[in-house]
Order: structure tokens, then sequence, then C-alpha cells
């Protein structure tokens, strides 16, 4: 099996979380440099998305590891 492409996958994962912040009724999130997160992930400065690429590659290595790509 063919993982997703990890872009594709980082927009999700930010969507979760910001849906997830959404309902702990957060609106505003910003990081170490003022820049918002609650943002599109399009609209993220790119060290944002590097975190959520991050998170992708460590889940994607994660079932590598457990032979579950196929």
């Amino acid at each position: 099996m063919k993982l997703p492409d990890i872009e594709l996958v980082s927009a999700e994962v930010h969507s979760a979380w910001m849906e997830a912040k959404r309902a702990q009724g957060v609106t505003s999130r910003k990081d170490e440099r003022g820049n918002e997160l609650m943002v599109p992930y399009d609209e993220l400065p790119e060290l944002a998305k590097e975190l959520d690429r991050s998170t992708v590659r460590a889940v994607y290595g994660a079932i590598e590891r457990l032979g579950l790509n196929g």
C-alpha cells in the first residue's frame, strides 16, 4: 500500500487540530513568533507546516516499522 502524500495528510492533521481546539473554545493560537496558527494549512508559515509534516512522517514511520503498509 502506498501511503498518501505527506502534504495532503498534513493539511488534514492541521484541520483536525483546529477542530479540536475550536471544540475546546479556542479561537486563536499563535506560535512563539506571533504567527496565527488557527488558519487554513495553506496560509501557515513554513515552520508551522513542518510541525504537521513531522507528525505525519512519524506516523508513516510507525506504519512502516509495524509492516502495515503492505
